[in-house]
Order: C-alpha cells, then sequence, then structure tokens
C-alpha cells in the first residue's frame, strides 16, 4: 500500500504523502513546487515492491520503504530528520494522542488485516489504484540531482540517518558500475530474496534485473529451505546474497546432501563481510564460486568485486568498478602506500547527496569530494582491495590494535565452527580490551573451550588470542548479515524504537 498525490499541498493529506517542504527537504532544487515521499508501506514484501517503487518514481515523487520494528513497538515505521515527525503505530501498541499532539508528532494507525478490517489511514490499495489509473500516464520530468530514492541506515549503532540517493545516483550505477562488474544477460533469472528496504536488494537485485531486461524471482520469506527450493524450482541464474545465507545453504547440503543447481552461474556476496572459510567450503561443496562486492548505502550498493575483468585474488573485495575511485587514507586524508592500511575513501558519481537534513553527519563522511567510508582496509601492488574491519570495531588490548576480522577468520577454519564473531570487552586492567570470541558449532558436533584456545594459540601472535570464549546457538545479526557487535556487548540500543515511561499507559482516544 502506498500513497497518492492530492491537489492541495496545503490542506491535511487524506493519502498519506509528506510534502518534501514539511518534510525538510529543499523543493526548488527539483524544479518542482512540492515533491512528495511515498512510503512504500507492505511489511511482507511481495511483487506490489516492484510496482510501488517503480510508480513512486514515475510519479517524479521520493520513494522509501523502510524497516519495520518487531520488537518492543511491533509493525512500527520511525522516519526520522523530518520537520514534521511522524509515526506509524502498529496495531498493538497504545499511543497517547494527547503527548503526541502536544509534542508536534503526527500519528498514524496500522489495522488489523481482514477483508472487511478498516484501512490504514492515508493509504491507497494497488489494486483500486492500477483500475483507476490510465495506459498512458505521462512520467514526470525530474532533474537528475532530485532525490529519486531515501533509505535509512540501521540505527544500531548510531541515530538513523536517511540516505538520499538522486536519479543521477541510480542511473550511473546501472549504466556504468554494474555491468562493469556483474555480467547481466535478458535471459538471466535473479532470485530476489533480500529484502527491498536495503539497497543491496534494490539496487542490485530488483533494479539492475529490470534495468536489463531479466527476470527477477522473489523469495517472500527468506529460510535456507526456500532459498534452495525457489533457485531449484526457477532455475536461478544469479544470486545476490548476504554471508549467512551463503552459510545457511552450505549448512543445509551438509544436512540434506543436497546441491544447487547447475543453472546457477553466478553467486554475488554482500552487505557484510565474507569469511574466507566460506568462500573455501561453497567451491568445494557446489562447484561455485562466490564473488565477493563491497559497497555501501550511500554509493547505492556496489562499487567493486572480486572478479572483475576476469581477474580474482582470494579474500579482496576486488578492484574499483568503472567510474569509481577508491583510495586508502591515513587520519589526515593523505593517501598511504600499498601495503598499509587505512581507511577505505570512494569518489564517484554514484556517491549519495547526503544525509536527509543532517548537514553534520553529512560533513563528517564527505573530504573534498572523498566519501569516507569508516571501513579500514588496503590495497596491494596490483590494485586489488582488502577490508580488514570496520573503524569503530577494532580492539585495542596491551597497546596493540587488533583486527575483530582476523581473529574471526581463523575461528572459522576449526572444522566444527559454523559461525563466529569476536569483540573487545572491557578489561580490568587500564583501558585495555579483552578478546571474547563467540562461537556456533555445527548441529551434532562437539568442541571445548581448551579447543579452541589451543587452535588459537597456533595460529594467531599472542596479543590476538581471545581470552575469552562462549559458545551460542546463534549470532544476533541484522537484515544483511551484518553481526551486531553491540549487542554481544551488552550495549545494544535501537533508536528506531520509541520508548515510552513505565508504567503510565494511555489508551487511544
Amino acid at each position: 500500500m502506498f500513497g497518492r498525490k492530492t491537489g492541495n499541498t496545503r490542506k491535511k493529506r487524506a493519502d498519506g504523502d509528506t510534502s518534501e517542504r514539511a518534510a525538510g527537504g529543499d523543493a526548488s532544487r527539483s524544479g518542482r513546487s512540492a515533491t512528495n515521499w511515498r512510503l512504500i508501506y507492505n511489511p511482507q514484501g511481495d511483487p506490489i515492491d516492484v510496482v510501488a517503487y517503480g510508480a513512486a518514481v514515475a510519479e517524479g515523487r521520493i520513494a522509501g520503504k523502510y524497516q519495520l520494528s518487531n520488537t518492543r513497538v511491533p509493525n512500527t515505521v520511525i522516519i526520522q530528520r523530518s520537520t514534521t515527525p511522524g509515526v506509524i503505530a502498529g496495531a498493538d501498541v497504545k499511543v497517547d494522542r494527547q503527548a503526541a499532539k502536544d509534542a508536534g508528532i503526527s500519528v498514524a494507525r496500522t489495522q488489523r488485516q481482514g477483508r472487511n478490517s478498516a484501512r490504514t489511514v492515508g493509504t491507497v490499495n494497488l489494486s483500486e489504484l492500477m483500475t483507476r489509473s490510465s495506459k498512458t500516464f505521462p512520467a514526470a520530468e525530474v532533474e537528475p540531482d532530485s532525490p529519486a530514492v531515501i533509505l535509512y541506515t540501521s540505527g544500531t549503532t548510531g541515530n538513523p540517518k536517511g540516505v538520499t540517493l538522486s536519479h543521477r545516483n541510480f542511473h550511473f550505477q546501472l549504466s556504468t558500475v554494474v555491468p562493469s562488474l556483474v555480467d547481466f544477460r535478458p535471459s538471466d533469472r535473479v532470485i530476489g530474496v533480500l529484502p527491498m528496504y536495503h539497497v543491496f536488494g534494490l539496487a542490485n537485485s530488483m533494479v539492475a534485473a529490470i534495468h536489463n531486461g531479466a527476470t527477477i524471482c522473489l523469495v517472500p520469506q527468506y529460510s535456507p529451505a526456500n532459498l534452495l527450493a525457489a533457485i531449484t524450482q526457477y532455475q536461478g541464474t544469479i544470486l545476490p546474497a548476504v554471508p549467512s545465507m551463503y552459510q545457511h545453504l552450505l549448512a543445509i547440503a551438509r544436512a540434506r546432501k543436497a546441491q544447487i543447481p547447475e543453472s546457477l552461474r553466478m553467486c554475488v556476496s554482500g552487505g557484510a563481510a565474507l569469511p574466507l572459510a566460506v568462500v573455501r567450503q561453497f567451491a568445494e561443496t557446489f562447484g561455485a564460486q562466490i564473488i565477493e562486492g563491497y559497497g555501501l548505502t550511500e554509493t547505492v550498493s556496489s562499487v567493486s568485486a572480486n572478479g572483475k575483468d576476469g581477474q580474482m585474488k582470494e579474500g579482496s573485495i576486488g578492484r574499483p568498478a568503472d567510474g569509481v575511485e577508491m583510495q586508502i587514507i591515513d587520519e589526515t586524508g593523505g593517501p598511504v602506500p600499498p601495503g598499509e592500511t587505512g581507511e577505505i575513501a570512494i569518489r564517484s558519481t554514484t556517491v549519495f547527496q547526503g544525509y536527509w537534513n543532517d548537514s553534520d553527519a553529512t560533513a563528517e563522511v564527505m573530504r573534498e569530494g572523498w566519501f569516507l567510508t569508516g571501513d579500514l582496509g588496503y590495497q596491494d601492488e596490483d590494485g586489488f582491495f582488502f577490508i580488514t574491519d570496520r573503524k569503530k570495531d577494532i580492539i585495542i588490548t596491551g597497546g596493540y590494535n587488533v583486527s575483530p576480522r582476523e581473529v574471526e577468520e581463523v575461528l572459522m577454519t576449526i572444522p566444527q565452527v559454523a559461525d563466529a564473531a569476536v569483540v573487545g570487552m572491557p578489561g580490568r586492567k587500564d583501558k585495555s580490551e579483552a578478546i571474547t570470541a563467540f562461537v556456533v558449532v555445527y548441529e551434532g558436533e562437539e568442541l571445548s573451550h581448551r579447543a579452541v584456545i589451543e587452535y588459537c594459540d597456533r595460529e594467531l601472535a599472542a596479543y590476538k588470542r581471545p581470552k575469552v570464549v562462549n559458545f551460542v546457538e546463534t549470532l544476533p545479526k541484522n537484515a544483511t548479515g551484518k553481526v551486531l557487535r553491540n549487542e554481544l556487548r551488552g550495549e545494544a540500543v535501537d533508536r528506531r524504537l520509541v520508548e515510552r515511561a513505565e508504567p503510565v499507559q494511555v489508551e487511544e482516544r
């Protein structure tokens, strides 16, 4: 379900659209008096998303689909950095309307589902909109640099930020960047298992498939079994997926002695670091090579891939795509020699315009046209880039900097280990952090704390070895498979959520 345009932007809208002026954007730069957001509100995810995104952009709107909270405020959307704040509240969430009004917060309700149930305020049903629409509908004319999509960051390590992506950003990504990294063909069948509210699923799965005239086969509810079934049923040829999905495919192959169909000619991994052990095991088990891509929401996803021009190096994210400049810089912003670790910086037409209504956050990551990614890595003599870790995740112990990913790569080579994550926990002495490992063991396997420590003693320098090993059933991860290290450290605060005073609860009025 999504909104449609009305004739009077000054009146209270009956369809849920938010004018760009009201949302705090600059409508004048797009050459239009008023530009509207279209919130694509479809919690389950299905073909409606494909139509809704395209329709919003064709009408000259700013499209967005945002992940719903499903914990303390179930099925609730919170969009930040809007000058007219609002909340779409889940059906079971109690709302103090007067308190919201006093704070200047608009509230819309999600109605309970059912044939005769009430419709959510400010929405229009897709089937009704298609029935009334004209086949000769003309697409709106827009300036290339006007916003096309706003995607919000996760909000697990800081306040969510609205990444503003323009029409030019998407066009350059699809016309220049993607063709130099992935060989898309009209005959391809892309397995669409990634969520559309994430840039990987949106740009490099759905939009790339449509742009190239390929077929996208949607997997509405992810599970390893559903994914394998979809690949088999549709004879998928391209699989864009996150590392945890490839790990799950390995697990299901191990349990069921299953095989991936031979139709699959290209596996692309992104969204999180891909363990080297998974790449090797996947090739051994299925005879298929995983291409690791690298990109961010701020770059409309991929900017490099290991396998560009048919050249690949184990553990690398490859060389930059056409039209993309990448370099490794030091603390002062100057380039560092090959082999030295620093921060990855990117300059390209595919780099975003900035964070929605957040000039301070934008200024922190932009430097003389270069986007500072926050990822640490190095470039070798052949121009291949390697990621070592996130800048914020580095562990400081005994005066040394330790990369969690380096330790995790070693843990993942233990035959019994299915998954692993490493964090620094506050130590007892000075400001050092204790290297702490969280390990998931394959079902039916056994592994002791001592065995893990002894293995690391053989493979790692003394200051890099874990001091504590915790065995867990699963690791906390976000939708793209990134490990939520702050949850492992017990520091997690989901800033998407609305906090409320307890024990007072006021019923909706």
